[in-house]
């Protein structure tokens, strides 16, 4: 097989997958804030007696969503294909594509059990919580796909720097907002079905808790930031751009679950509101991989001097 593709193709591809990935969230989000979660009550057909719907609005949208799980397919497979094609190959593409066709695999078994089970909120949970593993692997790989061969190959197994430490704590603290943040909405009222049973948790108490998980990160974001500032006389600037974009970020996340929770949760801002996860989710993983990048230049550079 003649290896064609040029490294810059490559970072295309696996852009196409990483968006790919975010706008089946969305998709998925829109079946459940439409109450569309059992437009179809079967899997992997629509009902026992048809494999598509009958012409009607629920079973649509969720049989749409379905289909459109058909081209996110295409595009993982096409990231491995390209993995293979590509001029240089490296093994970690290779891997890091793979492990989002797996990682699809696995969603598209999780979605069948969520219809059977008749959107168990936990699986549910379980369901939204797999597509941020699945992003955090596009996002690595669109990532290291965009990184020179040389510079790969060149850098030193070792990385520690004070930027990506706290690159890791703000990585641990917005995993956490995320997780309370799905125990919030499958308490909420937007099941995906009227007939569907809720959380038997207080949503008062949790969307409080979730709250506070927002504002210590928050508080993380602001101290990381001034100690940078006051002790990093050259600080990293594309670490600096990713910090500044991911304070950005949480800021407008944190003012639409404030609107929402405060307007009775229309469908609309929710819609939003899980857009923003994905986006702050995003966003934490790029600061992680750039302050990660710094490190390991850093390293490089002190053993250079040494020698």
């Amino acid at each position: 097989m003649q290896r064609t593709l040029t490294p810059a193709t490559y970072v295309r591809v696996t852009r196409l997958a990483l968006w790919s990935l975010v706008v089946i969230v969305v998709t998925g989000a829109a079946v459940r804030l439409s109450g569309s979660g059992l437009g179809c009550s079967d899997w992997p057909t629509c009902t026992s007696e048809r494999f598509v719907p009958e012409r009607e609005f629920h079973g649509l949208v969720e049989f749409i969503n379905r289909m459109f799980t058909g081209a996110v397919s295409m595009a993982v497979i096409a990231a491995v294909l390209a993995s293979q094609l590509r001029a240089t190959k490296r093994k970690d593409l290779t891997r890091l594509s793979w492990g989002l066709v797996v990682g699809v695999v696995a969603q598209i078994v999780l979605g069948g059990v969520t219809v059977l089970t008749h959107l168990r909120p936990e699986i549910v949970m379980a369901h939204f919580l797999l597509s941020m593993v699945l992003v955090a692997n596009a996002v690595l790989l669109q990532h290291r796909a965009g990184t020179p061969d040389e510079v790969i190959a060149g850098r030193a197994s070792k990385r520690s720097s004070h930027d990506r430490t706290w690159a890791m704590r703000l990585m641990v603290l917005s995993s956490i907002t995320v997780v309370l943040g799905t125990v919030v909405t499958a308490a909420g009222p937007h099941a995906g079905d009227e007939e569907v049973e809720r959380l038997s948790v207080d949503l008062g108490w949790v969307a409080r808790i979730h709250g506070a998980s927002v504002w210590l990160l928050l508080a993380a974001i602001v101290w990381f930031a001034y100690i940078r500032s006051r002790f990093d006389t050259t600080p990293h600037r594309p670490t600096t751009v990713r910090l500044e974009q991911f304070v950005l970020v949480v800021l407008a996340q944190g003012t639409i679950g404030y609107v929402q929770y405060f307007n009775d949760t229309p469908a609309l801002l929710v819609g939003l509101h899980i857009v923003g996860a994905c986006t702050v989710w995003i966003s934490v993983l790029r600061l992680v991989l750039f302050a990660d990048d710094a490190a390991a230049d850093n390293r490089d550079l002190q053993e250079l001097q040494r020698t």
